[in-house]
């Protein structure tokens, strides 16, 4: 059969072709997901299970059937009877139920033989009265799983000592899909489906869960719900498990043919203003983080999200009837505070629901186009590359000569103590850890003036107090002149004190107070190239006199600025509006006058003018 005649639509769970259907084969493997050949267990045909269904209940009338738990052959209804009541087929069924292959009747007796212990199912006492039947029933069916779990035990310390597995299944894949084989794809390919779509019960036989969905393909009652919720943004959906007809329609640049397909019985979106543009996460997230702020932004998102949290509520509470149809629903919340809107008494949900599970891969913004292309991933089997994993190989007792043994141990030259004590003191010189330094110098007795080593990396600084100082680093300078009496005056290889590494007034000060408090016996300071002796008060005082200084240099600043922005404003103005006219230019002179006169007077002269000036305009009107 060709490979390239494998469609799209004919990869739809709930309803595959029958020729896929009838090709796959479950891939098995052991709990180190290595793949393990086992026979072969291909879906039979309708017609097969009709058949082998008509035999099973023809039991009565002398056909032969065979036990699935023990691959025993029964004849007839008697055979069957006692065959379900015995220590085999119980002894086996704790084995399935355990993923553990049937064993044989010989074997069993082998096991029971072992441990010379009488039928575990206590039917061979049937002249006991009820009571103590019972009784000893309830005993020896304690025995028989203790039997069984010494047994289990066993194996898995023979497990644990060759690192080998017996527990086989189609699960143990380390990825959320299983595989299946198929004669319609080439050896190097598989079909992969997600175990998120079955049920505890469903998964264990995904062949037939398969064959049953197809069965109920036309049913229109089968439904489940996808949900997505994130930054704000809520989508939700109840998909139709039968899909809709979708020959003739258009090509969608955004949808395939699908997710077109995809059928939703209810369907909502809506957003809500609860994240930070361009810095992400929710504001109840910043408030317990950083504490809560008191902006406009800040209090619309908490209301916001308060909005949020009450429709996605409502709209749970509204569809509550289609949830409780639900066989599967898929929720995809990135915080628990999101998740637990979903988990309440509106919804029905609760947290012990199996059927509420999350999507097994990733998904992007809520939207109802999301919803539909998730549950094409969901719904749709894909093809896969076929899983390599490494083949366990037998171990080899004999140990071999090759990159993988263990090397041996080469030699290490024990590393000077002088680089030790360097590298300590200054990691702490550096964290200006100074009571851990001076701890440090008592308990391994070193001094004040330790020379660091390898002196090849410390040619500028070959003492603790030479390093503080080309590091700017103030307190420990003090601490290294006043607490710890080192020398000021010890020179590098470059004839340089401490004092000269440095040029940062800060630290100079330091070494300037340093000289007042020890005073001039302590070191010769003029060799140490030390400025003169100072105290607090005289740094507080040169520091508040440039303080002052600096005040004074940005006031003027300011000035300065303003006034120059002043002329610059003038200066525009007048060359756009010019220089202007001078109007009444021979009132200058009266104007003069005027300033002698008493008010009286002014007002008598200012009302002359007056009078002439509405004369004047008059005479102006008329000529016109």
């Amino acid at each position: 059969m060709s490979v390239g005649s494998t469609k799209r639509d004919d990869l739809y769970v709930y309803d595959l072709s029958q020729r896929i259907l009838d090709s796959l084969e479950l891939m098995i493997f052991d709990y180190g997901a290595n793949e393990v050949d086992v026979k072969k267990t291909v879906i039979s045909s309708p017609s097969a299970e009709g058949k082998k269904t008509h035999a099973s209940n023809d039991i009565g009338v002398g056909s032969s059937v065979t036990c699935s738990k023990c691959s025993a052959s029964i004849d007839g209804e008697e055979d069957r009877k006692d065959h379900y009541k015995s220590d085999w087929h119980r002894f086996n069924i704790k084995r399935h139920l355990n993923r553990l292959e049937p064993v044989g009747a010989a074997e069993f007796d082998q096991i029971m033989d072992q441990d010379d212990v009488e039928s575990l199912s206590g039917s061979g006492d049937e002249s006991d009265d009820s009571e103590d039947g019972d009784d000893l029933y309830k005993e020896d069916k304690d025995e028989l799983t203790a039997r069984f779990d010494e047994q289990l035990a066993s194996m898995q310390i023979c497990e644990q000592e060759t690192g080998e597995g017996t527990s086989l299944s189609h699960l143990h894949t380390r990825s959320p899909q299983f595989f299946l084989k198929s004669s319609t794809l080439p050896d190097t390919e598989v079909f992969g489906i997600f175990k998120a779509i079955f049920s505890k019960e469903t998964i264990e036989r995904p062949l037939d869960t398969l064959r049953d969905w197809k069965s109920q393909a036309s049913a229109q009652d089968r439904i489940s719900a996808v949900f997505m919720i994130g930054g704000g943004h809520f989508a939700g959906a109840i998909v139709s498990h039968q899909r809709l007809n979708v020959k003739g329609n258009a090509t969608k640049t955004d949808l395939s043919f699908q997710e077109q397909a995809v059928q939703f019985v209810e369907h909502k979106t809506f957003h809500r203003y609860t994240t930070r543009r361009k810095q992400g996460g929710s504001q109840s997230a910043m408030d317990n983080a950083k504490g809560k702020a008191n902006s406009a932004g800040s209090s619309l998102r908490r209301y916001n999200e308060a909005a949020l949290r009450n429709d996605v509520q409502n709209l749970l509470q509204s569809w509550r009837k289609f949830l409780e149809k639900c066989e599967s629903i898929f929720i995809r919340a990135k915080s628990s505070n999101d998740r637990k809107m979903f988990i309440n008494e509106q919804s029905g949900l609760t947290k012990d629901d199996e059927r509420v599970k999350s999507f097994p891969f990733t998904t992007k913004r809520p939207t109802t186009n999301e919803l539909k292309r998730a549950w094409c991933q969901l719904s749709y089997l894909s093809v896969e590359a076929k899983p390599q994993f490494a083949s366990k190989q037998p171990e080899n007792k004999e140990p071999k000569a090759s990159k993988s043994s263990t090397p041996v141990p080469k030699q290490v030259e024990p590393e000077n103590p002088g680089v030790i004590h360097t590298r300590e003191l200054v990691t702490y010189l550096k964290k200006s850890k100074a009571p851990l330094l001076i701890a440090y110098l008592r308990k391994h007795k070193l001094d004040v003036n330790f020379k660091l080593e390898p002196t090849s990396e410390y040619i500028q600084t070959p003492t603790m107090l030479h390093f503080a100082s080309q590091q700017g680093l103030k307190n420990m300078v003090s601490i290294l002149l006043t607490n710890l009496k080192s020398d000021p005056a010890i020179k590098n290889q470059l004839d340089k004190t401490a004092w000269d590494l440095t040029r940062k007034m800060e630290v100079r000060q330091a070494f300037q107070v340093a000289r007042g408090k020890l005073g001039e016996k302590y070191a010769n300071w003029n060799e140490a190239h030390v400025g003169p002796p100072l105290s607090r008060e005289d740094i507080e005082k040169e520091a508040q006199a440039r303080e002052e200084q600096s005040e004074r240099e940005r006031i003027e600043a300011v000035q300065a600025e303003l006034q120059a922005a002043k002329e610059k404003r003038l200066a525009e103005d007048q060359a756009r509006k010019g220089p202007g006219k001078v109007l009444a230019g021979n009132l200058s002179s009266l104007q003069q006058n005027m300033n002698s006169l008493n008010d009286d007077q002014r007002m008598k002269i200012m009302r002359e003018q007056r009078a002439r000036a509405a004369e004047a305009r008059m005479r102006q009107n008329q000529s016109r």
